[in-house]
């Protein structure tokens, strides 16, 4: 099959080559096979796949990958996630479209079925007492709440045991905010009937259980984002602060229990760097230790032994690196062996048999959106199973090249500088793509695959990707720099990358264009308000324009521990706050605009928007503007994308090319 495909590949390629330009269609089209997961027994595997823009179900026998049973959605709802409980049977989530919002939205309803589609039955959530055949009375209740597995309850085939998240009421619309404590409840996966076992004593809180359901370690966020932790040894005993227990630092979270549930492994800070990282718990002993040697960015993801605590941590320092657990295992053995033979690429086992015998490898890149193999960890044999977005063949993508900078303040700034494939011996005009968040998990820019990234190289951009201070993955300490810099070094970082990349002379300095979404929306216009000759336009998607907005107009002052975050990184000084909005310096920009908005984006409504771009009509630079009504904090709907994205590339094409 592979050889097959590979062989379809290579003539398409040829094709594209000569046409010189890869269709918006790559880019724009959301994934195929979303995520693949294998059942306890290796027999069958569960495929969340796109097709029609619906995602669906779909059960494959892992002999011959035949489909065996599924679940197609209606009402463009689509399956959001999938669990096996057992070899025979899965639960499985929806998003659903809602309020005329173009994205799915998770509702926390819970659905179980048979391997081929069998026993379907609606288990949890706010519409479960519905669901009846004929006469047949239900025992189920309707539940307001969003729910989370906890437990697979070993060795009971009928039950799992759930954490429930009852829902917040804001106007006459319910929201998942887990403001309110969590219930700890066990829930018959044939019938749906439950019972509650607990409630949790803290708000924003969330279990952590064992493999018999016994709810052992709870964490939770205070109203001020701290976080904490506490230990009780079965369900009868009475909670303790984990410092208490155990004598770990503050800060320090509970992640996972080991097989034989002797261990715990925990998350947290170390260092004068404030690196992240993973350490393990003796439970017996009160013992911990760093579970890694010394590292110098974040664990961002882990892979788990067969005794259940990490083996592999992968970082992203520049390319993602590996970083293997001091004591070695048979997982990090097998691991050393799949890194060498997909050498440049990020490996990571996506699940596994109960036994450990195969494995499902997950592999992609910064040209590769992802391959999933069957590995035999007896034989070491690995068989191809399918690649996402499968229509793009990675030998006609650009690859990212890792870099690192040295802002005017002498700190280290580290990113990513994409050129494109195109040879000619002109320079390439410049998008500096600036990434969203800031300070929050995840929210930096990556050694991977990414679909805006590639589009824009294969329209002929050199891109350049900032992990600015304030950006997740480089330690606390860098990320607080970014604390009340919104508008300050963070955009000194940005442009001070772009003239570094004008002075190395890979890019054309008088053809440059800042673009980014929500914070970096915000980013893209406040480089060209402190630098307005540095560029020649900009680009601002779902972006913040007036910081004080923040406060009064966002979602974010509602959501728990919201005004404290808002304080913490940006102050509440009104001077600053305005001298760091670009809504009062429209007179300064040069650059040509162009905004982007959905309609219904409640974490940065559209006023956003609307104002600056009253604001520069006023200053005689009126901006392009498109505007999405079904949209919220992005747009999800592909013909809407579609037109967004050609709209993008004409805006650059225009400004840069003309």
């Amino acid at each position: 099959m592979r050889r097959i495909l590979g062989a379809m590949l290579a003539f398409y390629s040829l094709f594209i080559s000569a046409n010189d330009q890869l269709p918006l269609d790559y880019f724009i089209k959301h994934g195929d096979y979303l995520d693949l997961q294998l059942s306890p027994d290796g027999k069958h595997l569960a495929a969340r796949v796109r097709l029609d823009n619906k995602v669906m179900l779909g059960i494959l026998s892992t002999e011959d990958m035949s489909i065996v049973g599924g679940v197609r959605p209606q009402n463009n709802d689509i399956i959001h996630t999938v669990t096996w409980v057992n070899n025979e049977r899965l639960v499985f989530e929806y998003a659903e479209k809602q309020f005329s919002f173009d994205r799915p939205v998770p509702t926390g309803e819970l659905f179980a079925m048979n391997l081929d589609g069998s026993r379907r039955e609606m288990l949890y959530g706010y519409r479960a007492s519905d669901e009846q055949t004929g006469s047949r009375i239900t025992h189920k209740d309707d539940s307001l709440a969003s729910q989370e597995v906890i437990s697979l309850l070993e060795n009971d085939d009928r039950y799992i045991l759930i954490a429930e998240y009852p829902w917040d009421m804001e106007g006459n619309i319910y929201y998942n905010n887990r403001v309110k404590p969590a219930i700890i409840s066990k829930l018959n996966i044939m019938s749906g009937r439950k019972r509650k076992v607990d409630v949790l004593p803290h708000k924003r809180s969330s279990p952590l259980a064992t493999r018999n359901g016994q709810v052992v370690f709870m964490k939770w966020q205070d109203e001020n984002g701290n976080f904490h932790a506490a230990y009780r040894e079965d369900n009868d005993s009475e909670w303790i602060n984990l410092e208490d227990a155990f004598n770990v630092g503050e800060g320090v979270i509970p992640r996972g229990l080991s097989e034989d549930e002797k261990y715990v492994y925990m998350s947290g800070f170390t260092g004068e760097e404030g690196i992240y990282t993973h350490f393990k718990l003796n439970l017996s002993t009160g013992e911990h230790s760093k579970i890694f040697e010394d590292h110098d960015t974040d664990i961002e993801q882990i892979v788990l032994d067969n005794g259940g605590l990490p083996a592999v941590g992968i970082t992203y320092p520049g390319k993602s690196q590996y970083v293997y657990a001091t004591e070695e295992s048979k997982t990090s053995k097998i691991h050393k062996l799949l890194a060498e033979a997909f050498e440049g690429q990020t490996v990571a086992i996506a699940s596994h048999t109960r036994d450990w015998k195969t494995l499902l490898v997950h592999v992609r890149s910064d040209v590769n959106p992802g391959e999933y193999y069957l590995f035999d960890s007896e034989t070491l044999a690995a068989r191809f199973i399918w690649a996402n977005s499968s229509w793009i063949d990675p030998r006609l993508l650009a690859p990212m090249k890792p870099i690192s900078v040295v802002a005017s303040d002498g700190e280290t700034i580290n990113g990513y500088l994409t050129l494109p494939k195109q040879s000619n011996d002109k320079k390439p005009p410049l998008v500096v793509m600036i990434h969203g968040g800031p300070h929050q998990s995840g929210t930096r820019d990556f050694w991977d695959y990414n679909s805006e990234t590639q589009l824009l190289a294969s329209r002929g951009y050199a891109v350049l990707q900032v992990n600015f201070r304030g950006s997740d993955g480089y330690g606390e300490r860098y990320k607080r720099l970014g604390y009340r810099e919104w508008g300050g070094k963070m955009i000194d970082d940005i442009n001070d990358s772009v003239k570094w990349a004008i002075d190395k002379e890979y890019v054309d300095g008088d053809s440059v264009c800042a673009y980014g979404a929500s914070y970096g929306g915000y980013a893209a216009l406040m480089s060209a308000v402190k630098e307005p000759d540095l560029y020649e336009c900009t680009i601002g998607y779902v972006g913040i324009y007036d910081l004080q907005y923040m406060f009064t107009e966002s979602d974010i002052p509602n959501n728990w521990g919201g005004k404290a975050y808002l304080k913490r990184v940006l102050g509440s000084d009104k001077e600053q706050l305005k001298a760091y909005s670009p809504l009062y310096h429209a007179d300064k920009i040069k650059a040509n605009v162009m905004l982007i908005h959905g309609s219904k984006d409640r974490r940065v409504p559209e006023i956003n928007s609307e104002a600056l771009s009253e604001a520069l009509v006023e200053a005689g630079n009126p901006p392009e503007y498109l505007q999405y009504s079904q949209a919220g904090h992005g747009v999800f709907d592909e013909e809407d994308r579609r037109e967004l994205y050609q709209g993008l590339i004409d805006f650059l094409d225009k400004n840069l090319k003309s």
